[in-house]
């Protein structure tokens, strides 16, 4: 049987991809660091972030459908709608299309901007790839209202959260941080693979969050509460691992992060699931605490998830594979520190 270490094994092959587009610091030198092109795509990320808030707002108070057309609102452009004396329903769904439009403008812009100024082939794919994921996004909300298909709600909410890891990312890879030459640290400890798995354990569980808030059920609902335990305890074992092991502090920093938000979005968890009960199958009013707590528990999702991404970059940015013959070097030994052109 072959090894993990062959290549052969789908995660063997996300590990070398993810090496070959992270840890080659010759490839970002120092200089190439600039301070427009981050804090662009750093407004880019906060700026997606109330648009879950709003797209989460639509669903808990079941409004997905107040608006029965698009692109237009009742048969009206959208941009010309007079939507602030309209119904409740109506005018939360319709804030919801108009900031989409506004965060797809954000990101043409931050895509322009990577396809004239940034020097990175790999990071102008990325941007295009954002512009692309967000049109795909709009297309998909509108085409949820015009088939009233409960399915494609769901869809466009994964995507969603998916879109938001991405900005997040993009953010990432353009600061200074990401930037500094830097001699990875051997993964002794296998620490890239634990947090690709927890990666793809908290994507699929935004799949499940989805699907409990668009189709309801207790059975789902439990599922989902146990595999966020599960979650937990894994963030939670990963930072106790990477503070014995002395890694990057970025790394560290990144685990302090993800185990902080994972907290709070088990409490949200199960105050979301008080506020839910009975599960009878009745649909009930929602009140306005009920629709925060909920609201926050699918936003707080959306950023675990953001959490979750950064940490993988920079395991995979800050740690690299172990090489025959070569000892492996620790994040407090001088050549774990001094910058690659100094060595040359």
């Amino acid at each position: 049987m072959k090894s993990i270490q062959d290549g052969d094994h789908p995660i063997a092959g996300f590990s070398e991809s993810m090496t070959r587009l992270t840890s080659n610091p010759k490839s970002d030198p120092p200089s190439a660091y600039r301070p427009g092109p981050h804090w662009i795509a750093v407004f880019a990320a906060v700026f997606t972030l109330p648009l879950l808030l709003v797209g989460g707002s639509v669903t808990t108070y079941r409004v997905g459908l107040a608006v029965p057309d698009w692109p237009t609102t009742f048969g009206i452009n959208m941009f010309l709608y007079d939507f602030w004396n309209a119904p409740f329903g109506v005018r939360v769904e319709h804030t919801h299309r108009l900031y989409g439009a506004a965060v797809g403008l954000a990101t043409v812009g931050l895509c322009v901007w990577f396809l004239m100024f940034e020097s990175r082939r790999w990071m102008k794919a990325l941007g295009v790839v954002a512009l692309v994921v967000v049109i795909v996004q709009g297309i998909l909300g509108g085409t949820r209202v015009t088939q009233v298909s409960t399915l494609l709600a769901a869809l466009h909410g994964c995507l969603g959260q998916a879109f938001f890891a991405l900005m997040v990312a993009l953010a990432v890879t353009t600061g200074r941080d990401w930037l500094r030459a830097e001699r990875p640290t051997t993964d002794v400890g296998r620490f890239r693979l634990h947090t690709a798995l927890n990666l793809g354990l908290i994507y699929g569980q935004v799949a499940i969050g989805a699907s409990v808030r668009h189709f309801g059920g207790l059975s789902p609902a439990l599922v989902h509460g146990g595999l966020a335990l599960a979650i937990w305890v894994s963030t939670a074992v990963f930072l106790h691992r990477v503070r014995l092991a002395s890694a990057p502090p970025s790394v560290v920093r990144a685990a302090w992060a993800q185990v902080v938000i994972a907290s709070l979005q088990i409490i949200l968890g199960v105050a979301s699931f008080i506020t839910l009960l009975p599960f009878d199958g009745y649909p009930r009013a929602v009140g306005f605490y009920q629709a925060v707590v909920r609201t926050s528990h699918q936003t707080n999702g959306a950023v675990l998830l953001a959490a979750s991404l950064v940490l993988t970059l920079r395991a995979f940015r800050r740690l690299g594979p172990s090489t025959s013959g070569e000892p492996a070097s620790s994040p407090s030994s001088p050549s774990a520190q001094v910058p690659l052109e100094v060595l040359a």
